[in-house]
């Protein structure tokens, strides 16, 4: 049997294991692969240099939706595409002449109960009891999203964001895609979030309670992140006596249960009133191109921009914060770099200078105008979800030219 393997990330392990020994593998495919061959010798290629001469592709994603689809709108047969993750493949006899049933089923109980059936039980005390231990400042107050817009909408403050990526950072863990781990960098996060000014408002994501809001697949994510030691982790860095601000603010589509176009399309106007009738500073990453080709930006009265690296910022940080005061002067900041952005926000403020982390907010309007039902590439910008992306398409007309001539420095 000759076969595709499609993705070589976590969910290839897996497979690995399964494969019966008779099975040849062609080649992987990974279309934001910088090598040509795997460490193995096994070619690496891109899904447009896929040939006909093979008996099945293993798609090893986790979230194989999209990519059985895109195959099967190449004219593969749907028999001829093996999705390891989805239970009904598992099932199949004609599988089973490329893995072994037995242990195909068995590592797919074994990631489920690790990843869904025991975070879910680790965390249900704190689902079931929310209200009742943020009333004892045994969990954080975090105000709700429609609320932190409001104030940001009705008063002169900054906003700063701490995420998972954050955290990670500060205990020396390296989970950010845009920004390798910095000991300086987690270091100045610690400072951020432990000190209070009147005019910075701190978010955390509202992760450690109720999860009902979300969609299985997002409170299970966040379940399977919040592990008993993580929590422990965030519980000592945060104060009970505190209130923070919700960090999903820039997360308002993809994450949440109820998906209605009435309801998604109010909490973007919402956020719109933010920058609407001001003049805007947006500093981001070369390829983010913030607000572009869609009506995010529409109400500012004014944009100019700031171009960054996308990756690693914090290694330019001195240049930056130095251009930021230099195009910030009256303006509101738009800050979208990763967890540099977090520290930006914070020195700013200290200058009394206005700025907003405002995260993927962008991405999360480009998949609410598609009704994207799952994670997708938005073409020429940057999607956190495919951070490896080598080729950023052109912008076209007429956004390239008004993007171009707001483009004040560009910082390499």
């Amino acid at each position: 049997m000759r076969v595709y393997i499609y993705g070589r990330g976590l969910g290839f392990k897996y497979v690995k294991r399964c494969l019966l020994e008779q099975v040849e593998i062609i080649a992987y495919i990974d279309n934001y692969a910088q090598d040509k061959v795997s460490g193995d010798g096994i070619s690496i290629i891109k899904k447009d240099e896929l040939l006909q001469d093979f008996d099945f592709i293993i798609i090893t994603l986790m979230k194989y939706e999209v990519v059985r689809s895109d195959l099967l709108k190449q004219g593969i047969g749907r028999q001829r595409i093996i999705s390891f993750f989805d239970r009904e493949d598992a099932e199949k006899d004609i599988f089973y002449s490329v893995l072994d049933s037995h242990r195909w089923k068995s590592e797919l109980m074994w990631k489920y109960q690790q990843e869904v059936e025991i975070p879910r039980a680790d965390n249900a005390y704190y689902e079931a009891n929310a209200k009742e231990l943020e009333e004892r400042y045994e969990l954080p107050t975090i105000i709700d999203v429609d609320k932190t817009i409001d104030i940001l909408i009705g008063e002169e403050k900054s906003l700063t964001r701490f995420g998972d990526g954050e955290f990670e950072m500060m205990f020396g863990r390296n989970r950010p895609r845009f920004q390798v781990l910095d000991k300086k960098l987690g270091n100045r996060l610690c400072e951020a979030l432990q000190k209070s000014l009147p005019n910075l408002m701190i978010a955390i994501a509202d992760n450690y309670g109720d999860l009902s809001k979300y969609t299985d697949e997002a409170a299970d994510a966040i379940r399977h992140y919040m592990s008993p030691e993580v929590r422990k982790n965030h519980m000592s860095l945060l104060d009970m006596h505190r209130c923070y601000y919700d960090a999903y603010l820039s997360r308002p589509y993809y994450i949440y249960r109820d998906k209605s176009f009435g309801v998604i399309k109010r909490k973007f106007d919402h956020i719109k009133e933010i920058w609407s009738g001001k003049d805007v500073l947006i500093v981001e990453g070369e390829h983010t191109r913030f607000g572009v080709s869609n009506d995010l930006m529409d109400g500012a009265t004014s944009v100019v921009r700031l171009l960054v690296p996308d990756k690693n910022a914090f290694s330019k940080y001195d240049a930056i914060i130095e251009a930021t005061k230099k195009y910030g002067y009256k303006r509101l900041i738009i800050c979208v770099i990763g967890p540099t952005a977090t520290i930006l926000v914070f020195d700013l403020a200290k200058m009394g200078y206005r700025a907003i982390d405002i995260g993927q907010l962008d991405t999360e309007y480009e998949w609410f105008l598609r009704e994207a039902k799952d994670k997708c590439d938005v073409s020429y910008k940057t999607v956190s979800e495919f951070i490896d992306k080598e080729v950023y398409e052109d912008i076209s007309e007429p956004y390239k030219s008004i993007y171009e001539e707001q483009i004040v420095e560009i910082i390499k």
